[in-house]
């Protein structure tokens, strides 16, 4: 392990005249004595995550950690830093997203996170986000509690997932926050404070909560001035998909594509290239490729078939080279035959003999091979069939 030391600022080549000291915490061992030290003490944690320059040099180039007030208030804090580039460093950036650096998490003995500041701070903004963090330390204990009782008021419902959001993944926060809008009327869901926890979580097109925005965008920016509707689409979508993917659900894929992604809210000459993509997307990540097989079908029949042939043959293609298993195979094959359909070729019937000799129907694959071999113009082409030849008759 290596040993722990003193960090002023981030590194010791910054300089030694700061006054907030840091301590190093280059690996886990070294962050698991920092957080025995914290809760030894009982101090909240102040942890500043940065890569060893940029805004975090120039917040110590400005003195920004000489703040007297600054310093008295991290008197109640254990503050370590973490460099990205170090082991500890990755481990952090593969559980927390780090948007910008450095970044300032607050923390309670426990590590549960009670706000973060990103970028350039004043010693102002540091000094008063600590001291803010250190009135209730536990305040989410308690939130919980009244959660559990079922006696949140409206205020309480935002700290709670204000701070839930801080600590677990957008998906469990949306769930989360759904309990809160299942609780209330229409008519409050598109006036504060519910507007705001509407227009960041209302997203699963497994509620109401899609329809009701898109159909309010007017009342719900009128309520909340912040309100973008493009990044309420883009969260929406990405969110539904990543639960299309997750649970294999072709309908709510298709849902993404007909609920949000319409016209007037993306361009109506955009939309079909926007739905294939996601179709294509889900595909790939889900490896059930039904769905987007058909849609490639019905989009490709009113294309000139030259075309058609060739967009089919090189996604047919794409899938075999990618994928192996009986979805991804079933779909290559009914893309490669609707090629050789629309443009017969060589290449195409021979891509329906591998994909059958991958799917192990060795028959149906000398049907394709004696049907290439009528297409064969090359002794290239026919060494290519001859070598698939065999690989057919050995199986």
């Amino acid at each position: 392990m290596k040993n722990l030391y003193i960090l002023l600022l981030s590194l010791l080549s910054i300089g030694a005249s700061a006054q907030l000291r840091f301590l190093q915490a280059d690996d886990f061992e070294d962050y698991e004595l920092v957080l025995k030290s914290a809760r030894q003490n009982h101090d909240l944690i102040l942890m500043a995550v940065h890569d060893g320059g940029g805004d975090f040099r120039k917040m110590y180039n400005d003195g920004v950690f000489n703040d007297l007030g600054l310093n008295q208030a991290a008197k109640a804090y254990t503050t370590v830093a973490i460099d990205i580039r170090e082991p500890m460093g990755e481990r952090f950036e593969s559980i927390f997203s780090l948007n910008d650096l450095p970044a300032f998490y607050l923390m309670n003995e426990e590590e549960f996170v009670l706000d973060v500041l990103s970028g350039y701070q004043s010693a102002q903004d540091l000094q008063t986000a600590m001291a803010e963090a250190s009135k209730a330390p536990f305040l989410y204990d308690t939130l919980v509690q009244a959660y559990q009782a079922k006696a949140l008021n409206d205020q309480e419902w935002l700290k709670l997932l204000e701070l839930y959001a801080l600590n677990f993944d957008f998906r469990n926060t949306a769930h989360l926050a759904q309990e809160y809008l299942n609780s209330k009327s229409e008519a409050e869901l598109l006036q504060q404070p519910a507007a705001l926890i509407l227009s960041q979580y209302g997203v699963s097109l497994e509620t109401i909560y899609p329809t009701l925005i898109i159909s309010n965008t007017s009342a719900l920016r009128k309520a909340d001035p912040s309100f973008e509707l493009s990044e309420y689409l883009n969260t929406a979508i990405e969110y539904n998909l990543d639960l299309a993917i997750v649970s294999k659900d072709s309908l709510l894929c298709e849902n993404i594509c007909e609920s949000l992604v319409i016209p007037p809210l993306f361009p109506k000459d955009s939309l079909p290239v926007m739905r294939m993509n996601i179709r294509r997307e889900y595909a790939w990540q889900s490896e059930q490729f039904a769905l987007y097989a058909e849609a490639l079908l019905k989009e490709q029949d009113s294309k000139i078939p030259g075309m058609a042939a060739s967009r089919l043959f090189d996604e047919a293609y794409d899938i075999v080279e990618n994928f192996n298993n009986t979805s991804a195979l079933n779909a290559a094959l009914k893309l490669a035959k609707r090629s050789d359909e629309k443009e017969t070729s060589f290449r195409a019937k021979m891509l329906k003999a591998y994909i059958a000799y991958l799917q192990e129907d060795s028959e149906q694959a000398k049907v394709f091979l004696q049907d290439a071999r009528s297409q064969v113009k090359s002794p290239q082409q026919l060494r290519n069939l001859e070598k698939l030849q065999e690989l057919v008759n050995e199986q």
